[in-house]
């Protein structure tokens, strides 16, 4: 059953004091007790704890109306609304500096008491809230390593955990006092500023989470003007329906955390460089072994560059098509120099020869732990899509897309390309093959995306990199 709520009048008019009893009471109130001096209002708020009290300002005895919601709202933090018929100035002003919650001037008039007062009510109820949520998140907050803080609606401080002096130098009424535009950094600033204007958006939305939280990392400014990095975990605190009245945030110090993290992007820029140099210099080993086909590798490596853009892969799996693409043909250093470069038609046994450079680069490239499957991809990237590829004969998308992505590029590249035993057939042939072929040999959406390339967006082998050095990552 929901509790009444319980009113205290304090008028030294018993007719006044009679007649708003009855208004109060019309509103669904109870009147608990009427007394008209304020040593009586004092007793009667510590007896009887009300929820709300109207105070006249001139009362019976020593103390005013005043001096005594000075003191209940000190002893007991009960909101009082003055009720009097004196508007000077002086009265008014020594009356708002006790800090009421409402000022109402006699006779009331009764859809104002009632407006006030519901607002009055709510109000302290909302603040009771936010005191009772500080209580509980001070306790704990005094007993954690990580600093704990909370801000009213209008971002203010409210409350920081002793823990602030380890992290900023600062203590935590020196940090209130600050603010938290002092705190941040001007690009942290904002960042925080941006969050808190979407979260008040969601909140009119109604349409998040009430549980929900937000983690940012951000820069803080210590006491010695040092810089370092937080993380703050921040999320409502709410009253009873749900509402918000305050803002929670737990933060500590992330700034070796971040460190370390550079410290490995950097580490593994420097591998990055190092595969590539390593990469690299097998594509030139492979090139100086077939001067036939200098260059090749290179262009194969552009195209399948560009198809892999088109199809929209991941990044990494950009990142190792490149590589492979590099290497495809590194399995060629196992090939005679004089099957190479043969004018002529090859042998069967010469053609076998060949065709063992998939099995060899595979074998040179499987112990080598890449990111990427490189080894596969050069293992298969003559595998086609009724399986009459070799070395393996794999069907459809039983081998790896980056290896069919390649196969495409490679036999292009090759038809538009000299070599010893014909001269090129033109990029017109090669597109031609690659459509007839497609869906048979070579995989639908590769080659599409090839022919797309070529016909609609007017890719051009770039015959300025010559040489696997100067090839970028696109």
């Amino acid at each position: 059953m929901e509790k009444k709520v319980n009113i205290l009048v304090v008028e030294d008019e018993r007719i006044v004091a009679k007649d708003i009893r009855r208004i109060i009471e019309g509103f669904g109130y109870i009147v608990p007790a009427i007394v008209s001096t304020g040593e009586k209002a004092v007793q009667e708020a510590k007896n009887l704890q009300p929820d709300l009290i109207l105070m006249d300002i001139v009362l019976e005895g020593k103390m005013t109306g005043i001096d005594a919601a000075d003191e209940i709202r000190n002893r007991f933090s009960i909101p009082v609304i003055y009720l009097t018929a004196y508007s000077d100035i002086d009265t008014v002003k020594r009356a708002k500096e006790a800090m009421p919650y409402g000022y109402l001037l006699k006779p009331v008039n009764e859809d104002e008491l009632r407006t006030t007062m519901e607002t009055v009510l709510y109000r302290h109820e909302m603040e009771k809230t936010l005191v009772e949520s500080e209580r509980r998140y001070r306790l704990l907050a005094e007993n954690v390593a990580d600093v704990i803080w909370t801000m009213d609606m209008n971002m203010r401080f409210t409350y920081i955990s002793p823990s602030i002096t380890a992290l900023s130098g600062h203590t935590p009424d020196e940090s209130i006092e600050l603010g938290i535009d002092k705190f941040l950094t001007p690009d942290s600033l904002n960042i925080i500023n941006k969050v808190f204007k979407e979260e008040l958006s969601i909140e009119v939305s109604g349409s998040g989470d009430p549980s929900r939280t937000r983690t940012l990392e951000l820069e803080l400014i210590r006491k010695d003007g040092s810089i370092i990095w937080i993380e703050c975990r921040v999320s409502f605190l709410r009253a009873p329906d749900g509402r918000a009245v305050g803002i929670l945030g737990v933060t500590h110090d992330i700034t070796d955390r971040k460190r370390a993290k550079e410290e490995l992007e950097q580490s593994y820029m420097r591998l990055q460089e190092t595969l590539e140099g390593t990469i690299n210099t097998l594509a030139s080993t492979v090139e100086i072994r077939d001067p036939y086909t200098a260059g090749h590798q290179v262009r194969v490596t552009q195209l399948a560059n560009a198809i892999a853009l088109e199809l929209n892969l991941s990044e990494e799996q950009i990142r190792g098509i490149h590589m492979a693409s590099l290497i495809h043909d590194v399995g060629k250093i196992n090939v005679p120099a004089d099957i190479l470069s043969k004018p002529g038609k090859l042998t069967e046994n010469e053609f076998n020869m060949l065709k063992s450079h998939s099995q060899t680069g595979y074998d040179v490239l499987k112990n080598v732990a890449f990111p990427w499957p490189i080894a596969r991809i050069v293992l298969q990237h003559h595998e086609r899509m009724d399986g009459s590829g070799y070395p393996q004969g794999l069907k459809g998308e039983e081998s790896l897309l980056e290896a069919r992505i390649i196969g495409v590029a490679d036999v292009v590249e090759a038809m538009v390309s000299h070599r010893p035993y014909r001269p090129a057939q033109g990029i017109e042939e090669a597109l031609k093959e690659i459509s007839q072929n497609k869906g048979v040999l070579y995989d639908s959406q590769v080659a599409d995306a090839c022919l797309k390339l070529f016909t609609e967006k007017g890719f051009t082998f770039d015959e300025a990199q010559a040489t696997t050095e100067q090839v970028q990552w696109l």
